[in-house]
């Protein structure tokens, strides 16, 4: 089978993925080859082992191997996969039978996910934890933490602007001398929805929860901290881990990437379509980063709200912090890098209180928190 993603030239033994992504002629050289083997037929001595997932389902290893390559290793409650991956992905020999059950078939498609996307960073390509829709030729991607409404963001512009999914979850991002594209993938997340297109990609949106709607557009710093979260890096192997942190800056310098305060309706897709489309004016200028410390967390205690220290700052910091229901809120939303001017407009949204109480409150806040060095700014 030859299967052609992203732009890469996949040839397998195995029909792994949906019939749409099947292409490119027999005559061209493949840049992946997926084949089955006997492991008796391998020096499979291992150098190093590290334990990449561990969890009571599953768990996934991968060791180096002295005469060269990578061993992946994922073990079942009833059986397991192992593939043997070349230094740079561009093989990789399943030491198992052909897949016999759709449950066997899901173990070794999510496995040969896993080495394709760390082939894709020799590729100049990166694998984006985001939504992706496509709108007017071109795609726009939702990206963010688990649960922050990725998916719910796009299905608003599916519904009010007639949007189309690329990806539902983990979309390709192609590194081209002129931008970059987005790619659908045949391994998306949980619910399956992708699409065998390729667009230019216009923007990347980092979403936040919020009851306004608002684009903020980040410098290239401050978009490469974003997306450093949100995209696939191999950390095991620095000679692609390495790579795959080149091509994230480059990404964060290509393509704009915004941070979008918006709810999950009709009326907020559309007005994010307006700013980044028709109106660009109204998109907010980038404005410096703030947020806690990390190694600190927020606890509910006696209906008091508790800053209480955690890990080495046990030592260092004495005691810990009562903050009332407004710091409370205000220590949540710092968290995650926010500008000072964000912040604020958050706190209008959720407390009734007039700005320049706000204000005042936010900046008493702040000084405390500098004071406690519980605050990176910058």
């Amino acid at each position: 089978m030859r299967f052609y993603v992203a732009g890469i030239k996949i040839k397998s033994t195995l029909s792994l993925f949906a019939a749409s992504f099947r292409s490119f002629d027999s005559g061209e050289e493949a840049d992946v080859r997926i084949t089955l083997s006997s492991a008796s037929c391998w020096n499979l001595e291992a150098e190093e082992r590290y334990l990449l997932i561990n969890l009571a389902v599953f768990s996934l290893t991968v060791s180096s191997l002295k005469k060269g390559g990578w061993l992946f290793e994922e073990r079942g409650s009833s059986s397991g996969v192992r593939i043997l991956a070349t230094n740079d992905y561009a093989d990789l020999i399943i030491f198992e039978e052909a897949p016999t059950t759709k449950a066997s078939l899901m173990r070794l498609v999510r496995l040969v996910r896993f080495l394709l996307e760390c082939r894709f960073v020799h590729e100049s390509t990166l694998s984006l934890h985001a939504a992706c829709v496509e709108q007017g030729g071109r795609a726009v991607c939702f990206t963010g933490d688990s649960g922050v409404g990725k998916s719910t963001r796009a299905q608003a512009w599916i519904k009010a602007l007639g949007a189309e999914f690329i990806s539902g979850d983990r979309p390709a991002i192609r590194l081209e001398e002129n931008g970059c594209t987005a790619h659908g993938v045949p391994w998306d997340g949980k619910e399956q929805i992708f699409r065998n297109v390729e667009r230019p990609l216009h923007a990347i949106l980092e979403v936040r929860r919020a009851p306004f709607t608002r684009l903020r557009r980040l410098s290239a710093d401050q978009a490469y901290r974003a997306l450093v979260r949100q995209c696939f890096i191999p950390m095991w192997d620095s000679d692609t881990a390495a790579p795959a942190m080149g091509n994230i800056r480059r990404l964060s310098r290509a393509v704009p990437v915004y941070r979008l305060f918006c709810g999950a309706d009709p009326e907020a897709a559309l007005e994010t379509h307006r700013a980044l489309f028709e109106h660009p004016e109204e998109i907010q200028e980038e404005l410096p980063d703030m947020k806690i410390r990390e190694g600190f967390t927020l606890r509910k205690v006696a209906d008091e709200h508790i800053v209480i220290p955690t890990g080495g700052n046990i030592d260092k910091f004495g005691g810990a912090v009562v903050l009332s229901e407004v710091a409370a809120f205000i220590f949540e939303q710092l968290q995650q890098p926010v500008s000072q001017e964000d912040l604020l407009a958050l706190v209008l949204a959720e407390f009734d209180v007039d700005r320049a109480t706000a204000a005042a409150d936010l900046d008493a806040l702040l000084a405390q928190l500098r004071e406690l060095e519980l605050l990176l700014e910058g």
